[in-house]
């Protein structure tokens, strides 16, 4: 329940409510259903309001990195601005050019909408794609995505007194921390593990998870490590809480559901409702968009395009920033009754493989190998090799299953189930268990020849 001193220190335009005052109903569909389930009409106009309130800010306060942008697009003042339909106007801004902002003004930039000293958290992106970005939040802002968040775990069953369990990094690696501020917001308790970046810190996990074990065994990207040192020990996977049917389905096609869009822009976007049919997005703390990159411009809803967020209701926001991802988006009803637009993630372009004259997203590719009986258990470790070629077979290694012998037919098989579901030649080397680098968080899978 959110204090009355939090409540009171809101700014008018932000929340349009606050966490609810009790958590008597966990019955409930929603964990907000007064917003989730309002009329798109009514939530334009919420949007709409805040796109204004955001491009008032930007010039009067002024924050200059958002400034230039509406110069740009020939925005003098907030009147120039009627609401969403206007941001289209505006070019869009990439990662880069946020690291370019906080070298020429350290330390933090001059694309914030606060001070340094007015925040209450500080962070960084992973760095996995470049150079990390800092993440600011006043007490507002953390406010903002811990109401989010909880949207999405009350979506996925989450109530209050479960014990949950996650291993994202610690210390400036923002993600961490805000897993377990909304599993703490949300009145569980949080057992934070440490990334298993070796055999040994997965097993002390897994011997601590034997003493307090988790209601729901998720850990994101470290699943799968956990899976693997657990099954070398031939543990039991109910007794460390590892029993992966307790966790509700969020895609039924492959396709992951929009649920983040990053903690620089909004750690806890969207949900996957009961239809198992894409993510919902917070609408109202975020327009979501599908660009052409050439032009900026919106593609038609069912097509995909690049991922554009720009983040509402917030101190510290991003306007038609470009995670360089990919994204496609829903506007239909959906029969849960949420009327907020559902989204999909396609992975990030620079993973995007082009080769034989196709085009093919990383999470194809795997969905492919899933399929794959001698390569999947107890996790699917594999490395593609980026095309330098584009006649040549698409090259992927991948780990057999332990008790796998013949490395050459698992290989043949991935290479046959591959080419058939991506269209395009694949050769497959299986390797032996073990061979392949293991990360405790992201692994690369896309590497260099």
């Amino acid at each position: 329940m959110v204090s009355e001193f939090v409540r009171a220190s809101l700014p008018t335009h932000t929340l349009r409510r606050s966490s609810p005052e009790s958590f008597a109903d966990h019955d409930r569909a929603f964990y907000d259903e007064a917003t989730q389930t309002m009329s798109r009409d009514e939530l334009r106009g919420l949007q709409d309001e805040r796109v204004r309130d955001l491009v008032r800010t930007a010039l009067e306060r002024p924050i200059p990195f958002v400034a230039r942008k509406f110069t740009e697009a020939g925005i003098d003042g907030p009147d120039d601005v009627k609401g969403v339909d206007d941001l289209d106007r505006i070019p869009l801004t990439v990662k880069q050019e946020l690291r370019d902002s906080e070298a020429a003004h350290p330390p933090v930039g001059d694309y914030r909408g606060t001070e340094l000293r007015d925040n209450i958290r500080i962070g960084t992106s992973t760095g996995t794609t470049g150079t990390p970005t800092t993440i600011l939040w006043t007490r507002h802002d953390l406010l903002v995505d811990l109401e989010a968040g909880a949207r999405m775990f009350w979506r996925q069953g989450i109530r209050p007194g479960m014990i949950l369990t996650h291993a994202h990094p610690a210390y400036l690696y923002a993600g961490g921390i805000m897993n377990t501020s909304v599993y703490e917001h949300l009145g569980c308790l949080c057992i934070w593990a440490e990334p298993p970046e070796t055999d040994e810190s997965a097993t002390n996990t897994l011997e601590f998870w034997k003493r307090v074990t988790p209601d729901r065994p998720f850990m994101g990207f470290a699943t799968g490590r956990f899976l693997e040192v657990a099954n070398k020990a031939g543990m039991d996977l109910d007794e460390v809480g590892l029993d992966m049917s307790r966790n509700p389905p969020i895609t039924k096609d492959g396709i992951l559901p929009l649920m983040t869009a990053g903690a620089e822009a909004m750690a806890y976007l969207g949900s996957a409702c009961e239809q198992v049919n894409g993510g919902h997005v917070c609408e109202d703390f975020a327009v979501v968009q599908a660009v052409d990159p050439e032009t900026g411009q919106p593609v038609p809803d069912g097509q995909w395009g690049n991922f554009v967020i720009t983040t509402l209701g917030k101190d510290n926001f991003l306007v038609r920033y470009d995670l360089e991802e990919a994204v496609k988006i829903d506007r239909s009803p959906c029969p849960c009754g949420e009327t907020h637009l559902r989204g999909w993630w396609g992975g990030r372009m620079k993973d995007l493989l082009r080769t034989q004259g196709v085009s093919i997203m990383l999470q194809d590719l795997e969905r492919a190998l899933r399929r794959v009986a001698s390569v999947r258990e107890p996790s699917l470790e594999y490395v593609v090799v980026r095309p330098t070629d584009p006649a040549a077979p698409l090259v992927v290694q991948v780990e057999a299953n332990p008790d796998v012998e013949d490395l050459a037919a698992a290989g043949a098989e991935a290479s046959a189930q591959l080419s058939d579901a991506l269209g395009v030649t694949v050769t497959v080397e299986a390797l032996a268990r073990d061979t392949l680098p293991r990360a405790g968080y992201k692994a690369t899978r896309v590497i260099d020849e």
